[in-house]
Protein backbone atom coordinates (compact mmCIF):
# COMPACT_ATOMS: atom_id res chain seq x y z
CA UNK A 1 0.00 0.00 0.00
CA UNK A 2 2.04 3.04 -1.30
CA UNK A 3 -0.78 5.46 -0.83
CA UNK A 4 -4.37 6.54 0.51
CA UNK A 5 -6.50 9.33 -0.63
CA UNK A 6 -9.91 10.39 1.55
CA UNK A 7 -10.04 12.02 4.73
CA UNK A 8 -11.24 15.11 6.11
CA UNK A 9 -9.03 17.80 4.13
CA UNK A 10 -10.55 18.56 0.95
CA UNK A 11 -7.33 19.56 -1.30
CA UNK A 12 -4.43 16.52 -1.87
CA UNK A 13 -0.64 17.32 -3.42
CA UNK A 14 2.80 16.58 -3.51
CA UNK A 15 4.85 13.16 -3.34
CA UNK A 16 3.19 11.13 -1.03
CA UNK A 17 5.23 7.83 -1.85
CA UNK A 18 8.79 6.34 -3.42
CA UNK A 19 8.95 3.15 -5.70
CA UNK A 20 12.28 1.98 -6.81
CA UNK A 21 13.08 -0.12 -9.41
CA UNK A 22 16.31 -2.61 -10.35
CA UNK A 23 16.83 -4.27 -13.76
CA UNK A 24 18.65 -5.05 -16.61
CA UNK A 25 18.40 -1.90 -19.15
CA UNK A 26 15.64 -3.37 -22.00
CA UNK A 27 14.74 -5.90 -19.53
CA UNK A 28 11.34 -4.23 -17.70
CA UNK A 29 9.96 -4.79 -14.10
CA UNK A 30 6.76 -4.38 -13.62
CA UNK A 31 5.39 -2.91 -9.98
CA UNK A 32 1.69 -3.07 -7.91
CA UNK A 33 0.69 0.22 -6.71
CA UNK A 34 -2.34 0.01 -4.21
CA UNK A 35 -4.21 3.58 -3.81
CA UNK A 36 -6.94 3.17 -1.39
CA UNK A 37 -9.61 5.38 -0.66
CA UNK A 38 -9.94 5.70 2.99
CA UNK A 39 -13.64 7.29 2.94
CA UNK A 40 -16.05 4.98 3.98
CA UNK A 41 -19.10 7.21 3.33
CA UNK A 42 -18.36 8.34 -0.33
CA UNK A 43 -16.80 7.05 -3.19
CA UNK A 44 -13.55 8.92 -5.06
CA UNK A 45 -13.30 9.80 -8.93
CA UNK A 46 -9.92 9.60 -9.84
CA UNK A 47 -10.32 11.79 -13.07
CA UNK A 48 -6.38 10.55 -14.50
CA UNK A 49 -3.92 8.35 -13.63
CA UNK A 50 -0.60 9.37 -15.82
CA UNK A 51 2.90 10.63 -16.03
CA UNK A 52 4.03 14.06 -14.51
CA UNK A 53 4.58 16.28 -17.88
CA UNK A 54 7.95 15.95 -19.32
CA UNK A 55 9.03 13.92 -16.33
CA UNK A 56 9.54 10.83 -18.13
CA UNK A 57 11.13 11.98 -21.17
CA UNK A 58 15.23 10.31 -21.64
CA UNK A 59 17.33 11.36 -24.52
CA UNK A 60 19.60 8.53 -25.87
CA UNK A 61 22.00 8.85 -23.29
CA UNK A 62 19.34 8.71 -20.61
CA UNK A 63 19.64 12.49 -19.57
CA UNK A 64 16.56 14.06 -18.35
CA UNK A 65 14.95 16.74 -19.25
CA UNK A 66 16.44 15.31 -22.64
CA UNK A 67 18.85 16.82 -24.96
CA UNK A 68 18.32 16.51 -28.30
CA UNK A 69 19.94 16.99 -31.82
CA UNK A 70 18.07 17.50 -34.83
CA UNK A 71 16.52 14.11 -35.74
CA UNK A 72 16.34 12.81 -32.93
CA UNK A 73 13.50 11.74 -30.14
CA UNK A 74 13.09 11.32 -26.74
CA UNK A 75 12.38 8.20 -24.85
CA UNK A 76 10.06 6.88 -21.87
CA UNK A 77 11.60 4.22 -20.00
CA UNK A 78 8.54 4.18 -17.43
CA UNK A 79 5.18 2.80 -18.42
CA UNK A 80 1.39 2.95 -17.10
CA UNK A 81 0.71 -0.63 -17.99
CA UNK A 82 -2.94 -0.55 -16.11
CA UNK A 83 -5.42 0.29 -13.79
CA UNK A 84 -7.89 -2.11 -11.75
CA UNK A 85 -10.90 -1.67 -9.24
CA UNK A 86 -12.01 -4.60 -8.21
CA UNK A 87 -12.64 -6.69 -11.82
CA UNK A 88 -13.20 -3.63 -13.90
CA UNK A 89 -9.64 -3.05 -15.75
CA UNK A 90 -8.34 -0.21 -17.94
CA UNK A 91 -5.49 -0.42 -20.29
CA UNK A 92 -3.24 2.52 -20.66
CA UNK A 93 -3.28 3.91 -23.74
CA UNK A 94 -0.49 7.13 -24.45
CA UNK A 95 0.65 6.38 -20.83
CA UNK A 96 -2.48 7.12 -19.66
CA UNK A 97 -6.33 6.11 -17.54
CA UNK A 98 -8.71 8.02 -17.27
CA UNK A 99 -12.17 8.07 -15.51
CA UNK A 100 -11.99 5.88 -12.77
CA UNK A 101 -14.49 5.58 -9.65
CA UNK A 102 -13.18 4.44 -6.68
CA UNK A 103 -15.87 2.84 -4.41
CA UNK A 104 -15.60 3.79 -0.67
CA UNK A 105 -13.55 2.20 1.58
CA UNK A 106 -11.85 0.20 -1.73
CA UNK A 107 -8.78 0.05 -3.49
CA UNK A 108 -7.31 1.05 -6.82
CA UNK A 109 -4.18 -0.95 -7.90
CA UNK A 110 -1.99 0.41 -10.74
CA UNK A 111 0.72 -1.76 -12.63
CA UNK A 112 3.31 0.42 -13.92
CA UNK A 113 6.64 -0.37 -15.63
CA UNK A 114 10.15 0.26 -15.88
CA UNK A 115 12.65 -0.70 -19.45
CA UNK A 116 15.47 1.43 -19.31
CA UNK A 117 17.29 1.32 -22.73
CA UNK A 118 20.76 2.27 -21.19
CA UNK A 119 22.47 1.42 -18.13
CA UNK A 120 22.94 3.89 -14.93
CA UNK A 121 26.29 4.99 -13.25
CA UNK A 122 27.02 4.83 -9.69
CA UNK A 123 24.45 6.57 -7.42
CA UNK A 124 22.17 7.84 -10.49
CA UNK A 125 19.28 7.01 -11.09
CA UNK A 126 16.42 7.17 -13.87
CA UNK A 127 12.82 8.70 -12.05
CA UNK A 128 9.53 10.06 -13.13
CA UNK A 129 6.67 11.23 -10.86
CA UNK A 130 3.21 9.51 -11.23
CA UNK A 131 -0.23 11.72 -11.10
CA UNK A 132 -3.00 10.52 -9.77
CA UNK A 133 -5.39 12.91 -9.91
CA UNK A 134 -8.49 13.81 -8.02
CA UNK A 135 -11.88 15.07 -8.89
CA UNK A 136 -14.15 14.96 -6.32
CA UNK A 137 -14.70 14.69 -2.92
CA UNK A 138 -11.25 14.52 -2.64
CA UNK A 139 -9.28 17.45 -5.18
CA UNK A 140 -5.85 17.47 -6.17
CA UNK A 141 -3.07 15.50 -7.47
CA UNK A 142 -1.10 12.77 -5.41
CA UNK A 143 2.24 11.85 -6.59
CA UNK A 144 4.30 8.70 -6.70
CA UNK A 145 8.03 9.06 -7.30
CA UNK A 146 9.53 6.07 -9.47
CA UNK A 147 13.13 5.63 -9.33
CA UNK A 148 15.19 3.07 -11.98
CA UNK A 149 18.33 1.61 -11.83
CA UNK A 150 20.22 -0.53 -14.09
CA UNK A 151 23.86 -1.77 -13.50
CA UNK A 152 23.97 -4.25 -16.51
CA UNK A 153 22.60 -3.99 -20.00
CA UNK A 154 20.79 -7.24 -21.71
CA UNK A 155 22.40 -8.03 -25.17
CA UNK A 156 21.73 -5.97 -28.05
CA UNK A 157 20.20 -3.51 -25.77
CA UNK A 158 20.32 0.32 -27.86
CA UNK A 159 17.72 2.72 -28.24
CA UNK A 160 16.89 2.22 -31.82
CA UNK A 161 14.69 -0.43 -30.66
CA UNK A 162 17.18 -3.54 -31.14
CA UNK A 163 18.03 -5.15 -33.96
CA UNK A 164 18.42 -3.31 -37.48
CA UNK A 165 16.23 -0.85 -39.43
CA UNK A 166 14.70 0.10 -42.39
CA UNK A 167 14.75 3.98 -42.35
CA UNK A 168 12.41 6.28 -44.28
CA UNK A 169 12.42 9.94 -44.71
CA UNK A 170 8.62 11.51 -44.47
CA UNK A 171 8.28 13.04 -48.27
CA UNK A 172 4.44 14.47 -47.75
CA UNK A 173 1.86 13.94 -45.25
CA UNK A 174 -1.74 14.60 -45.84
CA UNK A 175 -4.87 15.04 -44.00
CA UNK A 176 -8.67 15.01 -43.85
CA UNK A 177 -10.97 15.84 -41.83
CA UNK A 178 -14.38 14.04 -43.03
CA UNK A 179 -17.24 15.93 -40.94
CA UNK A 180 -20.62 16.53 -42.50
CA UNK A 181 -21.38 19.58 -41.00
CA UNK A 182 -18.18 21.24 -42.79
CA UNK A 183 -20.24 20.19 -46.03
CA UNK A 184 -17.30 18.24 -47.60
CA UNK A 185 -13.95 16.73 -46.55
CA UNK A 186 -11.32 19.44 -45.35
CA UNK A 187 -7.95 18.15 -46.83
CA UNK A 188 -4.67 19.49 -45.91
CA UNK A 189 -1.44 19.09 -47.50
CA UNK A 190 1.35 19.63 -44.63
CA UNK A 191 4.09 21.62 -44.99
CA UNK A 192 7.55 19.09 -44.31
CA UNK A 193 8.25 21.21 -41.33
CA UNK A 194 4.94 19.56 -39.50
CA UNK A 195 7.35 16.41 -39.30
CA UNK A 196 9.82 15.74 -37.09
CA UNK A 197 11.99 12.94 -37.37
CA UNK A 198 12.09 9.50 -39.63
CA UNK A 199 9.94 6.15 -39.61
CA UNK A 200 12.16 3.09 -38.96
CA UNK A 201 11.06 -0.51 -38.98
CA UNK A 202 12.89 -2.85 -36.64
CA UNK A 203 13.84 -5.89 -38.58
CA UNK A 204 13.01 -9.23 -36.84
CA UNK A 205 13.41 -12.81 -37.71
CA UNK A 206 12.88 -13.33 -41.30
CA UNK A 207 10.57 -10.92 -42.73
CA UNK A 208 9.15 -9.52 -39.42
CA UNK A 209 9.00 -5.66 -39.30
CA UNK A 210 7.37 -3.48 -36.30
CA UNK A 211 7.75 0.24 -35.20
CA UNK A 212 9.01 0.68 -31.61
CA UNK A 213 6.98 3.71 -30.52
CA UNK A 214 10.26 6.50 -30.23
CA UNK A 215 10.58 5.56 -33.96
CA UNK A 216 7.38 7.21 -35.26
CA UNK A 217 8.33 10.57 -36.97
CA UNK A 218 6.25 13.18 -35.05
CA UNK A 219 3.36 14.84 -37.28
CA UNK A 220 2.26 17.98 -36.48
CA UNK A 221 -1.26 19.25 -37.97
CA UNK A 222 -4.01 22.33 -37.24
CA UNK A 223 -7.12 22.26 -35.78
CA UNK A 224 -10.40 23.69 -36.54
CA UNK A 225 -10.99 27.05 -35.28
CA UNK A 226 -12.84 26.64 -31.70
CA UNK A 227 -10.98 23.05 -30.62
CA UNK A 228 -9.56 22.86 -27.82
CA UNK A 229 -5.81 23.25 -28.83
CA UNK A 230 -4.68 25.23 -31.83
CA UNK A 231 -2.55 22.09 -33.10
CA UNK A 232 -2.60 18.55 -32.36
CA UNK A 233 1.04 15.91 -32.97
CA UNK A 234 0.10 12.30 -33.54
CA UNK A 235 2.84 10.02 -32.25
CA UNK A 236 2.72 6.48 -31.92
CA UNK A 237 1.58 5.36 -28.23
CA UNK A 238 2.66 2.08 -28.02
CA UNK A 239 4.92 0.10 -30.08
CA UNK A 240 3.15 -2.28 -32.91
CA UNK A 241 3.25 -5.84 -33.19
CA UNK A 242 5.92 -8.13 -35.36
CA UNK A 243 4.04 -8.22 -38.84
CA UNK A 244 5.07 -9.44 -42.62
CA UNK A 245 6.90 -7.17 -45.05
CA UNK A 246 7.71 -9.74 -47.37
CA UNK A 247 9.07 -8.77 -51.32
CA UNK A 248 5.10 -7.36 -52.52
CA UNK A 249 6.40 -4.20 -50.11
CA UNK A 250 2.69 -4.82 -48.50
CA UNK A 251 2.87 -3.60 -45.22
CA UNK A 252 -0.28 -3.91 -42.28
CA UNK A 253 -0.30 -3.30 -38.80
CA UNK A 254 -3.26 -4.10 -36.82
CA UNK A 255 -4.46 -2.91 -33.60
CA UNK A 256 -2.41 0.41 -33.41
CA UNK A 257 -2.47 3.04 -31.01
CA UNK A 258 -2.01 6.73 -31.58
CA UNK A 259 -1.88 9.85 -29.12
CA UNK A 260 -2.66 13.16 -30.14
CA UNK A 261 -0.93 15.68 -28.09
CA UNK A 262 -1.12 13.19 -25.01
CA UNK A 263 -4.82 14.52 -24.96
CA UNK A 264 -6.51 12.49 -27.12
CA UNK A 265 -5.90 8.78 -27.51
CA UNK A 266 -6.87 6.30 -30.54
CA UNK A 267 -6.85 2.51 -30.24
CA UNK A 268 -6.69 -0.30 -32.15
CA UNK A 269 -6.73 1.44 -35.40
CA UNK A 270 -5.21 -0.25 -38.80
CA UNK A 271 -2.02 1.38 -40.44
CA UNK A 272 -1.34 0.11 -43.88
CA UNK A 273 0.04 0.50 -47.57
CA UNK A 274 -3.54 -1.21 -48.13
CA UNK A 275 -6.76 0.74 -47.79
CA UNK A 276 -9.13 1.77 -44.57
CA UNK A 277 -13.06 2.31 -44.83
CA UNK A 278 -14.13 4.38 -41.85
CA UNK A 279 -18.38 3.74 -42.38
CA UNK A 280 -21.16 5.58 -40.26
CA UNK A 281 -21.53 2.39 -37.84
CA UNK A 282 -18.54 3.96 -36.17
CA UNK A 283 -18.36 7.53 -37.17
CA UNK A 284 -21.91 9.07 -37.42
CA UNK A 285 -21.33 11.96 -38.89
CA UNK A 286 -18.65 11.04 -41.83
CA UNK A 287 -19.48 12.58 -44.96
CA UNK A 288 -21.54 10.45 -47.66
CA UNK A 289 -21.43 8.01 -44.97
CA UNK A 290 -17.97 6.30 -45.63
CA UNK A 291 -14.76 7.43 -45.87
CA UNK A 292 -11.79 5.19 -47.42
CA UNK A 293 -7.90 5.87 -47.70
CA UNK A 294 -5.95 4.13 -49.59
CA UNK A 295 -1.92 3.47 -49.57
CA UNK A 296 0.57 2.04 -51.86
CA UNK A 297 3.48 -1.05 -51.25
CA UNK A 298 7.13 -0.23 -51.55
CA UNK A 299 7.83 0.10 -54.78
CA UNK A 300 11.33 -0.53 -56.51
CA UNK A 301 12.30 3.44 -56.17
CA UNK A 302 11.73 2.44 -52.47
CA UNK A 303 8.46 4.43 -51.87
CA UNK A 304 5.70 3.57 -50.01
CA UNK A 305 2.32 5.22 -48.85
CA UNK A 306 0.91 4.21 -45.65
CA UNK A 307 -2.33 5.10 -44.13
CA UNK A 308 -4.53 5.18 -41.07
CA UNK A 309 -7.91 6.41 -40.08
CA UNK A 310 -9.85 6.84 -36.80
CA UNK A 311 -13.99 7.80 -36.12
CA UNK A 312 -13.48 10.84 -33.62
CA UNK A 313 -16.23 9.56 -30.80
CA UNK A 314 -13.37 9.59 -28.07
CA UNK A 315 -12.75 12.62 -25.65
CA UNK A 316 -12.32 15.33 -25.70
CA UNK A 317 -12.82 15.53 -29.59
CA UNK A 318 -16.37 14.20 -29.39
CA UNK A 319 -18.20 16.89 -28.67
CA UNK A 320 -16.80 19.40 -30.51
CA UNK A 321 -18.20 21.10 -33.26
CA UNK A 322 -17.50 19.91 -36.58
CA UNK A 323 -15.14 16.94 -35.33
CA UNK A 324 -16.84 14.73 -33.15
CA UNK A 325 -18.36 11.79 -34.69
CA UNK A 326 -16.51 12.74 -37.82
CA UNK A 327 -12.93 10.87 -39.28
CA UNK A 328 -9.51 12.00 -39.51
CA UNK A 329 -7.34 9.97 -41.47
CA UNK A 330 -3.45 10.72 -42.65
CA UNK A 331 -1.59 9.39 -45.54
CA UNK A 332 2.03 9.25 -45.15
CA UNK A 333 4.18 9.72 -47.86
CA UNK A 334 7.77 7.97 -47.23
CA UNK A 335 10.89 7.11 -49.27
CA UNK A 336 13.73 4.63 -48.11
CA UNK A 337 17.32 6.24 -47.15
Amino acid sequence: MFAACGGTAPQVSGVVALANFDTTACVPQEKTLQIRNNNTDQPQRVQGVHFEFGTNDFDKDGNHPPTLKEGETYFQFFKVEEVSVGNVVKQAVGGMVQEIILPAGATMTVKVSYTPKVITKGDAYHNTYLDVVLNGPKLGVMQIELRGTAATAAAGCTTDGGGNNEEFDVTAVKTTLSHKDNGSNVVTDLDPSAVSGTLKLSKGDGDKVKIVKENWPAITFPLPAGSPLAEMEIKLAEDTGEVDFADDGVLTFDGVAFSGSNVVNLTNLTLTTGAVTVGSDKAPNVVGGSITFTGSPLNDQGEMVLVVAAPLTVAPVDTVAKVGGGVFGMEIHLKKK
